[in-house]
């Protein structure tokens, strides 16, 4: 019978597949103003990221003592990551402008359009969730969870493409070829943090902190652009 943590996660990865990887909280836009829609979306997140590290609680309490005992370590752990995160994205992201003229595809994905549209707007929302809570809830997701328990079923190779594809795909918005194109420079991040998490012998914390500077330098290079 099924403990009731595992029921638990398995709650919090319906809901997070459901309403944020096959964009089930969409609906929202429909049932009500699109203002009130957006703060819900926003307010649903935050409640699932909060449910996700409270079952995750005991594990990441664990993984945190651990870093406490090797602090120079995880600096410099962190510090390659970040290294490997940058030539991954930037080699990524090289493959998709690349197809993108070869195709003959015009601007970028709508999931950047509308993050630059969104931060023009409310700036510190777009900073909280780029920097801090949507690289939370998704290392608990796509790290902590999915990777760590296919890791148990198939060999690490396999396991990170997988979630690596997964991260890039829960990045479109819809099944047009553009974003087909687009999810190619979010591959280079999934399998990059996927591949930080296993090196790092799964500790949450390195592809956690990884995410979050590399989303602030987006952040940032996103902020100078738009002046």
């Amino acid at each position: 019978m099924m403990s009731n943590k595992n029921k638990g996660i398995l709650i919090f990865a319906i809901l997070y597949t459901v309403l944020f990887v096959f964009g089930g909280v969409k609906l929202l836009a429909y049932l009500m103003p699109s203002a009130i829609a957006n703060y819900l979306k926003y307010l649903l997140y935050v409640v699932l990221a909060l449910y996700g590290s409270f079952l995750c609680k005991d594990r990441l309490i664990q993984q945190w003592n651990e870093i406490r005992k090797t602090k120079r370590k995880f600096f410099f752990g962190v510090l390659k990551g970040w290294l490997f995160l940058f030539l991954m994205t930037i080699l990524f992201e090289l493959l998709s402008s690349i197809l993108r003229q070869f195709l003959g595809l015009d601007g970028q994905s709508l999931n950047q359009s509308n993050l630059q549209s969104t931060f023009q707007d409310h700036p510190l929302l777009i900073a909280v969730f780029a920097c801090i809570i949507g690289p939370l809830m998704e290392e608990l997701f796509f790290r902590q969870l999915l990777l760590h328990h296919l890791k148990k079923r198939l060999p690490d190779l396999l396991s990170i493409i997988l979630v690596g594809l997964i991260f890039a795909l829960s990045h479109m918005h819809n099944l047009s070829l553009s974003e087909w194109v687009g999810a190619v420079g979010y591959l280079g991040g999934g399998l990059a943090f996927s591949i930080i998490y296993v090196k790092g012998k799964e500790n949450i914390y390195y592809p956690l902190l990884v995410h979050m500077l590399g989303n602030c330098l987006s952040l940032i290079i996103l902020a100078i652009s738009s002046m």
